[in-house]
Formats: C-alpha cells, sequence, structure tokens
C-alpha cells in the first residue's frame, strides 16, 4: 500500500473516531428486568442494527428489581427504562418521570389453577397467590374477577408470596390453588399439569394496563431531546418488524423465551395484536396507572395527592419519530 493510501486510510480511521467522540454513536443505557414477549422489539432492535442505525450503542442492563431501575435512573445511571408499570406507579404520585413510548399494550399477565378447577367460579372459597398487593398482576386479577362475577375481597383468600417462580411453586406444592403468571409461563404449567384458567388474551381484553414502552426523567427530556427521537424511532421500526416478519419472529420467539416451535407459533398472534408501532395510547389507557394506585386504598381522599394522567406521558417524540 503506497504512502498516499495510508494518509487516506489514516484520515478515515480518525474521521470515524472523531464521529463517535462527537456524540453521533452516543452510548446509552436501557434498563430492563430481562427478556419478555413484551420487551422482544428491544432485542430485535439491538440484534438487527435499528438502534445502530440511529447512532445509538445500546446496552441493555437488567435488574432484578423494579425499584431498583427507578433509583438507576433517578441517579442518571441509566437512560431509559422499559418497565411502563412500576414507572406509572411512581409518577403518578410525582416523580418527574414520564411515559414516552408504548411498546406492548397488554399486560402479558394469565391466570392458572389446579387442573380441577375448571372455570371461573370455580375459585370462589379457593387461595390465590400473589406478588405484592397494589401491584400491576394484584390489580390485573382484582380487575377480571370484578368484571366476570367474582368479588376479590369476599370470594378468595389472597396470599403475596413473590415472582412468578415462587408462586409457581406453592402451586405445585398445593399451598395455594391459584396464581397470575407472566406469560408464557402458562405454557409451562400446561406441560406440569395445570390449567390456565385465563388466558394473556382473555386478561387484555378486560385490563389495558401497557406492560412494556420506553420511560425517561424530566432531565432526560431537557437534556437529549433528539436522542429520545431516536431512540423512539428505532423501537417503531423493530415492533413493525415483528408484525410484519412472522417467521423470523417466531424463532427468535423460540430462542429469547425458550419455547417450542408450536408454541412459539401459537403465542405469536397473540404477542403480534399486543404491540403498538404507533407508540401512542389514549389517556383512558393510562388512567389504569391511577387504579393500580388507588384501587386497593381505604381512603380515597389519597387520591388528591396523584398528578393529572398527562403528567405521565410525552407524546411529541413518538409523533416525531414517525416523520
Amino acid at each position: 500500500m503506497g504512502k498516499t493510501a495510508i494518509r487516506a486510510l489514516v484520515f478515515f480511521i480518525f474521521l470515524e473516531l472523531g464521529w463517535i467522540a462527537n456524540g453521533r454513536a452516543e452510548v446509552i443505557n436501557i434498563g430492563w428486568t430481562g427478556e419478555y414477549w413484551s420487551t422482544l422489539p428491544f432485542k430485535v432492535a439491538l440484534d438487527r442494527g435499528f438502534f445502530e442505525k440511529e447512532g445509538l450503542q445500546v446496552r441493555l442492563i437488567t435488574f432484578r428489581a423494579t425499584q431498583l431501575i427507578v433509583n438507576a435512573m433517578v441517579q442518571g445511571d441509566i437512560d431509559y427504562t422499559t418497565v411502563l408499570p412500576t414507572v406509572g406507579s411512581v409518577a403518578i404520585r410525582g416523580l418527574p418521570m414520564k411515559i414516552v413510548g408504548v411498546v406492548a399494550k397488554g399486560t402479558g399477565y394469565a391466570i392458572v389453577s389446579k387442573p380441577e378447577i375448571d372455570s371461573l367460579r370455580g375459585l370462589k372459597g379457593k387461595t390465590f397467590a400473589l406478588n405484592s398487593f397494589g401491584s400491576a398482576p394484584d390489580y390485573a386479577v382484582y380487575t377480571y374477577l370484578s368484571k366476570n362475577g367474582l368479588d376479590p375481597n369476599r370470594d378468595l383468600t389472597f396470599l403475596t408470596i413473590g415472582g412468578t417462580s415462587a408462586r409457581f411453586a406453592a402451586l405445585v406444592g398445593g399451598s395455594v390453588d391459584a396464581t397470575v403468571v407472566s406469560s408464557p409461563f402458562e405454557y409451562n404449567a400446561e406441560q406440569q399439569g395445570f390449567r390456565t384458567l385465563v388466558s394473556m388474551r382473555e386478561m387484555a381484553e378486560y385490563v389495558k394496563l401497557p406492560n412494556a414502552g420506553i420511560a425517561v426523567t424530566q432531565r432526560k427530556i431537557d437534556k437529549d431531546p433528539d436522542q429520545i427521537i431516536r431512540v423512539l424511532r428505532a423501537m417503531r421500526v423493530a415492533t413493525t418488524f415483528i408484525q410484519q416478519q412472522r417467521e423470523a419472529s417466531v424463532t427468535l420467539l423460540t430462542k429469547t423465551l425458550n419455547l417450542s416451535r408450536p408454541a412459539a407459533d401459537k403465542f405469536y398472534p397473540v404477542y403480534r395484536d399486543q404491540y403498538n408501532p404507533e407508540l401512542i395510547v389514549p389517556d383512558s389507557v393510562l388512567e389504569e396507572y391511577l387504579a393500580v394506585a388507588s384501587f386497593r386504598l381505604k381512603d380515597k381522599e389519597k387520591e388528591k395527592e396523584f398528578v393529572k394522567i398527562q403528567a405521565l406521558r410525552d407524546w411529541s417524540f413518538a409523533e416525531k419519530a414517525k416523520r
């Protein structure tokens, strides 16, 4: 290689390094709790280079508890999070955080039970395992039962046990009769002889609580508005990809969720219907975050402490991401 060619190569290397240093290939940290059907678009955006095309180098950082994600965001250690129910819960109480995009509209929850319980009515008088009172899964179950002829306050006994694995272990051990799980865990339950009493699709018809998306602090909005648009544009492309590319998406579901091919084929249309490339939902949907925060309160006057629903979201970035 001649000297002129070498100089040109060196020039382009430094040009590329300068391109990165000037902030066009920005490193951003997104906090999540792991790979689920609802967060599949994030993995697609990363693996398919959709973030990269927006000049973003994304690191998906896994937290074991959603409150730790909120703490990390407040401290500025991460830039974005996917866990909308937790953000909705703290933002409704005044923490300066906003939802800027909804990727998965549905709750993603299902109810599984002992095989001998063959109807919702069969839960009457039974013991039901929850993660905690006042949580999003608790709200989903409470709402679904209330709208389908059961009184959760009288007809069932609720026990708070912990995460999905702990609750399912209690079901297997016989200490509870039913529990709520995050899809597709109902598939694992069925494989072990338990019954899916309420499917994710059925639950989603009654509970519109958005499950996954993009949320940021007000400080991030003030500092990096253009970056937020680029993140959302990548998510819009990734979500559309999943909805339009069945074969590739089913393959991803088998790998990401450790499903068999037939199971992934079965769940794909259910999940596809819950993805939201528009990234925006009506305020009537976001009102469910207020319901989560208040549905178990005895003193309804406490609702006066909550902010207005409009303070929870800023759709201006999602609108610009469409252009």
